[in-house]
């Protein structure tokens, strides 16, 4: 019972963090309540194009909100989903003429929700296109006439316009309140709360999809002497440049995170175990090469290096990182050590 509360529980937390996870989960849900009903009349009634293409939607909709549950990657199953609510919906409306035009006002305003405003636009105006084409090329076969055509055109166009300002406006207030919440207001690096939900996901994409996971954490040598002696915005400065150097030397999709004070962590996702190490000590030379103080003297830093293990929580992952730095450290500072 307990289990199934706390299963809940990280669920329900993700869906609050991740904006795009709970529309995608979302827009499954209505869909699969609300279209299945429709396909499975169609195909007894003997409509078995549109009962396909119903069946093909729901389909498209449960296995994208699954992809993107078990992998945390909401780009590719939104763009797949948008694609297929415009071929889907375009079907339905050529073959039941007015009565399938209804659906694809909710189709537009889910499209402005799962995809970028400007893919959205272009399916969008694609799919009324057709509808235009077909009209043309075949009168009164989708619509009963060309006033009815311009009227629903203008109207599909004023709901999407709505459905884009609408979604832009919440795309502008979620970056914003996400950059409040998740990145460090010195550095732009995220920040530890930040931290804590990404290995926690790693955690959880090791055990489902047996990704390679590791840390680098570190933290600048003597760094209270830097203060002391060129002072606290010399200190900061030193700090602010950091960031930029490390993401410079690592991948896109690697993420670096300040963990507090001048310690800070890079995430790195796929990484073979052999190429670890190397790419911590690349960081380390290139940070003493290029971070330097207004006498010309170089930062250093110590880092320790861990791979994520089978089965393994992510403190426990963390704190053999923090021992292998803590090894640095005691044998001479201004090195890797790997846990």
């Amino acid at each position: 019972m307990f289990s199934r509360f706390t299963f809940i529980q990280k669920n329900t937390r993700r869906l609050k963090q991740d904006f795009y996870l709970a529309m995608i989960t979302l827009v499954g849900l209505m869909i699969t309540l609300f279209v299945s009903p429709y396909a499975i009349y169609r195909l007894a009634t003997g409509n078995l194009i549109v009962g396909i293409a119903d069946i093909c939607i729901v389909i498209s909709a449960i296995l994208s909100v699954i992809y993107a549950w078990r992998t945390g990657d909401t780009v590719k199953p939104g763009q797949f989903l948008a694609c297929i609510f415009c071929v889907g919906s375009a079907i339905v409306a050529i073959n039941l003429g007015t009565n399938g035009l209804f659906w694809i006002y909710p189709l537009l305003v889910f499209i402005f929700f799962l995809v970028s405003g400007r893919r959205a636009v272009v399916l969008s105006l694609f799919l009324l296109l057709t509808l235009v084409v077909v009209e043309i090329l075949k009168p009164s076969h989708v619509f009963e006439s060309y006033y009815q055509m311009m009227s629903f055109i203008v109207t599909a166009f004023i709901c999407s316009f709505f459905a884009y300002v609408f979604a832009y406006r919440t795309q502008l207030q979620r970056k914003e309140l996400k950059q409040l919440a998740s990145i460090d207001s010195l550095t732009g690096a995220g920040n530890r709360h930040t931290l804590n939900a990404e290995l926690e996901l790693a955690v959880q994409l090791k055990q489902k999809l047996n990704c390679r996971f590791a840390v680098i954490l570190f933290d600048l040598d003597f760094f209270k002497q830097i203060n002391d002696n060129y002072g606290h915005k010399i200190g900061d400065d030193t700090l602010i440049r950091l960031v930029p150097l490390i993401a410079g030397m690592i991948r896109q999709t690697d993420k670096v995170f300040r963990f507090g004070g001048e310690e800070f962590i890079v995430l790195l996702r796929d990484i073979e175990p052999a190429a670890l190490f190397p790419l911590a000590e690349k960081i380390r030379i290139g940070v003493e090469q290029q971070l330097l103080l207004p006498d010309g003297k170089a930062v250093t830093l110590s880092a320790g290096v861990a791979m994520l293990a089978e089965n393994e929580h992510w403190e426990q992952w963390l704190h053999r990182a923090d021992m292998a730095l803590y090894q640095a450290k005691h044998n001479g500072r201004n090195q890797v050590a790997a846990a």
